[in-house]
C-alpha cells in the first residue's frame, strides 16, 4: 500500500491539491495505522516517510492529523485516508457556509459540500470529520481542506478530486456572475 500511497502522493501535487509539506496519507494494518511523518513533502515520498503507529499510541515523527486518521479508521471499514488543501475549497469554505454542486459529477457523487468547523487538533474536530467521512467519504474543514477516504488511496483521491472540481466550477460560475452583473 506505501507504493500506492508514493503514487497518489505525486498525482496530488500534479492536479494542485497540496503545496509545499502540506497535506498527509494513512492506511490501516493489522491494527496499526501507517501514515505519513510530519513535515513530508507528499510528491516526494518515499518509503521512509511513513511511520507505523498502533492505534490508541502517539508518535511525535507522525503527522499531527493523526488522531484524525486514527478517528476515521475507528467508525468506518476505509482502509486509505487523505488529506489535501486544494485552494478551491479552501478559499470556498471561507466565503459559504455550505455549497451545492453545479457540476454533473458533484451533484452525483457529493449531493452537498458542507463545512466543518472546530480548533485544528482537537478531538471534537476530529470527530467531525471522522463523522462526515462514515457519511459521505469526504470531509472539507474550514480553511483548510479536504480529507477523504476509501477502500484504497485510488478511490480516496478520487473522491478528493471530485469535491476540488466542483467547488472549482462553483467559484468560477460565482465569479463570472459576478463579473456579468458589472
Amino acid at each position: 500500500m506505501i507504493d500506492q500511497a508514493i503514487k497518489v502522493g505525486r498525482k496530488l501535487a500534479e492536479h494542485g491539491l497540496i503545496d509545499g509539506s502540506s497535506g498527509n496519507l494513512s492506511y490501516i494494518e493489522g491494527g496499526k495505522i501507517v501514515i505519513t511523518r510530519t513535515g513530508c513533502i507528499l510528491d516526494e515520498l518515499s518509503q521512509d516517510d511513513f511511520v507505523e503507529v498502533e492505534i490508541g499510541k502517539r508518535d511525535r515523527r507522525a503527522s499531527s492529523d493523526l488522531i484524525v486518521h486514527e478517528r476515521i479508521y475507528e467508525i468506518t471499514d476505509h482502509r486509505a485516508v487523505l488529506h489535501c488543501h486544494g485552494s478551491y475549497n479552501v478559499a470556498l469554505s471561507l466565503l459559504e457556509k455550505k455549497l451545492v454542486p453545479l457540476d454533473l459529477e458533484g451533484t452525483i457523487f457529493l449531493k452537498e459540500i458542507e463545512f466543518v468547523e472546530g480548533r485544528f487538533g482537537s478531538e471534537e474536530l476530529a470527530k467531525k470529520i471522522a463523522r462526515s467521512i462514515k457519511e459521505k467519504g469526504f470531509a472539507v474543514v474550514r480553511a483548510h481542506g479536504i480529507y477523504a477516504a476509501g477502500k484504497d488511496f485510488y478511490e480516496a483521491f478520487k473522491l478528493a478530486s471530485f469535491v476540488e472540481h466542483s467547488c472549482k466550477v462553483y467559484y468560477l460560475t460565482k465569479l463570472y456572475s459576478l463579473l456579468d452583473k458589472r
